[in-house]
């Protein structure tokens, strides 16, 4: 009788013993998450992140072209500790079964086109001269970026100037016919990129 209970208490003990080594265990692991902290800073990369990656699809094809055609867009942020700037990189890929029909070189306005659909939802340029409409002015272009990205955040204005001095756009526009690339790049908020 007293090896049966000895048995018993045994598995009994070790049973515990192993219940809860998986359940410390789990709650590690999970506590190892719910204790990590975020910055401020990841978290407003992340935000401009996923906001321009839903923007992209207003480069998408249109039925009636009325600018370049795109097939394909990608967004790459990274922040440079070093220089205290945020990179924001755009790769714009042509349509290739459009322009293996239609000869076309890039231009200028049509990078500077990619990032004003991009950041403002404007194209930013006449539809017949192609050249600057000046209504899509570097003051509205802030107006619209602290509305659409900056938003219930609780940045006050100082930061919001800091961060769009510091903050570049590189638009690359890539032509997949001839293989060649336009870039040009700037502060996001300047009237025309380089």
């Amino acid at each position: 009788m007293k090896k049966t209970k000895l048995i018993k208490f045994f598995f009994t003990t070790l049973f515990f013993i192993i219940l809860i080594n998986n359940f410390s265990h789990g709650s590690v692991n999970f506590n190892s998450f719910a204790n990590k902290q975020t910055s401020y800073l990841d978290f407003l990369l992340l935000k401009l992140e996923n906001k321009l990656v839903n923007r992209v699809g207003i480069l998408s094809s249109q039925m009636l072209p009325s600018r370049v055609q795109y097939s394909h867009v990608g967004i790459e942020i990274t922040y440079d500790k070093k220089h205290e700037k945020i990179f924001i990189e755009v790769q714009a890929i042509m349509d290739k079964r459009r322009y293996t029909k239609k000869k076309y070189k890039q231009k200028l306005s049509d990078c500077n086109i990619v990032r004003n659909l991009i950041f403002y939802q404007k194209i930013g340029y006449k539809f017949f001269t192609q050249k600057r409409d000046l209504y899509l002015s570097e003051e509205l272009m802030e107006k619209i970026f602290r509305e659409s990205f900056l938003s219930n955040l609780t940045l006050n204005d100082n930061e919001i100037k800091f961060l769009l001095k510091n903050m570049l756009v590189k638009v690359n526009v890539i032509h997949p016919v001839n293989k060649t690339n336009l870039v040009c790049s700037g502060n996001v908020n300047d009237f025309e990129l380089q």
